[in-house]
């Protein structure tokens, strides 16, 4: 499995991607994945032929809208914010997630924190467990427009 910068090239496949895992991420076009690919540092695909993944970090500064994002940088200078990070289905539990992770925070280390968000009502088991193992801590909850709450998580990086 190699993790690579996102190109242009992999639009369709992350698009697809984002859109089957609308239940933990917002929908995304050509135009508006397109404008977040350009704000990120770095966009990352798992690629072993096909993408089999993503995920995108920004620092603070950019114009992103979310108000997660905005939340983190009211709190921290500097960061990265890990955002967007889906695996195909059928190639979840073969450690993508963790090639994928590992690369956004080699790539964070300058920065000394990466960050996150993850639902806790209703709870998303599954990843509040991988993100406690690799070692987030709550920071915070903030609840969302849709009305879920999610828990607001950083990682020491240094």
């Amino acid at each position: 499995m190699l993790i690579r910068p996102y190109a242009p090239s992999d639009a369709d496949a992350v698009l697809a991607l984002n859109q089957a895992a609308l239940d933990g991420v917002g929908p995304l076009n050509q135009e508006r994945l397109s404008w977040l690919a350009g704000l990120t540092d770095p966009a990352l695909v798992a690629d072993d032929g096909v993408v089999a993944g993503f995920a995108f970090v920004l620092r603070p500064g950019t114009a992103y809208d979310s108000m997660n994002y905005r939340w983190f940088c009211a709190r921290h200078d500097d960061f990265g914010y890990l955002d967007r990070i889906v695996v195909a289905p059928s190639r979840r539990r073969h450690g993508i997630a963790t090639l994928l992770y590992d690369a956004a925070e080699d790539s964070g280390r300058q920065t000394g924190l990466m960050v996150c968000e993850v639902y806790v009502d209703p709870p998303n088991v599954g990843s509040l467990a991988f993100h406690r193992a690799r070692g987030y801590k709550e920071v915070g909850r903030l609840l969302q427009a849709n009305g879920k709450t999610c828990a607001m998580l950083a990682k020491d990086l240094t």
